[in-house]
């Protein structure tokens, strides 16, 4: 009887360890959201220049966002449109690119094609929200199109919800496509 007592309770402590494993990597998972923040990517269509060291983009001397379009037309809302150019004018202060005040300019133009709230089952696994938009990479003189491709702002633990996220995802993407093709000037 003592053993058989001793072995369910050594049964319902594994079984504790085992089922509380899925809630340490989720806090863990969320701790990691909140030090990072979201995530952001790029993939191009037309690249600034056919490999990264071609480094295409050290003409320019600022880099602006311009006009920011809903086509996906639903589930938009119009703090993420408010957010958005906000987030993107923080990222590129934290950025090694140049902000002259006068000078040769590019500018993101940016389409929303998909935009996706979590909800309530994906709480289970852990939700995942992204806003996937078109963007084109232009000279402000010309109009020429320099790059164009696809980005996304993504975030995939419960912290990180919400449009504000969302927009400083993809705010990261655009921004860190310009910096991988910008090499910044040596000091000496």
């Amino acid at each position: 009887m003592h053993r058989s007592v001793l072995a369910l309770g050594l049964m319902g402590l594994v079984g504790v360890a085992l089922a509380s494993s899925g809630c340490t990597s989720r806090l863990i998972g969320e701790g990691a959201e909140v030090a990072m923040g979201p995530q952001g990517a790029y993939f191009e269509e037309k690249p600034v220049a056919p490999a990264k060291e071609g480094k295409g983009l050290e003409a320019y001397q600022r880099f602006e966002l311009g006009e920011v379009k809903n086509d996906f037309g639903k589930n938009v809302p119009p703090e993420f449109l408010s957010e958005f150019p906000a987030k993107f004018k923080d990222q590129l202060a934290k950025s090694g690119l140049p902000k002259a005040a006068e000078g040769k300019t590019a500018v993101f133009n940016v389409t929303v094609l998909h935009y996706e709230k979590a909800n309530l089952t994906d709480q289970v696994f852990g939700p995942l929200e992204q806003v996937i938009a078109r963007v084109q990479l232009v000279d402000k003189d010309t109009g020429d199109v320099i790059a164009s491709g696809n980005a996304l702002g993504r975030t995939g633990k419960t912290v990180g919800m919400g449009p504000a996220a969302k927009a400083e995802g993809l705010a990261k993407a655009l921004v860190g496509w310009a910096s991988d093709y910008y090499t910044k000037p040596k000091t000496e």
